[in-house]
């Protein structure tokens, strides 16, 4: 078994005047994690908001989903649409599965 995990800030679009503050509608921010050490199959992954600043005159929307998830890593993606603003977010993931075993790597 093999559990990998991290945390940190996924985007911060105040600063830069980025889409999810100053943009209006559908819009995502995707993030590629590629793992340090490859699982035999896709792992398990669960995500987390772990941080969200956001404007407070509109209703606060978004999603935050893995997609693409493979042996060697996955994406973060949170969506948001209609007027929210997010200024940064920040998010905790973990994947679970099975190691690959030490005899099946190459050194």
């Amino acid at each position: 078994m093999q559990i990998v995990t991290a945390a940190g800030e996924l985007f911060n679009h105040v600063d830069s005047n980025g889409p999810m503050w100053v943009g209006d509608g559908d819009r995502e921010v995707r993030l590629r994690v590629s793992f340090t050490a490859n699982f035999q199959r896709p792992p398990h992954i669960t995500l987390g908001i772990s941080g969200m600043d956001s404007s407070s005159a509109q209703n606060l929307r978004f999603s935050l989903v893995s997609e693409a998830v493979t042996s060697e890593g996955f994406e973060i993606v949170l969506k948001t649409w209609s007027d929210t603003k997010i200024a940064r977010a920040s998010v905790n993931w973990s994947a679970i599965g099975q190691a690959v075993p030490s005899s099946a790597i190459r050194r």
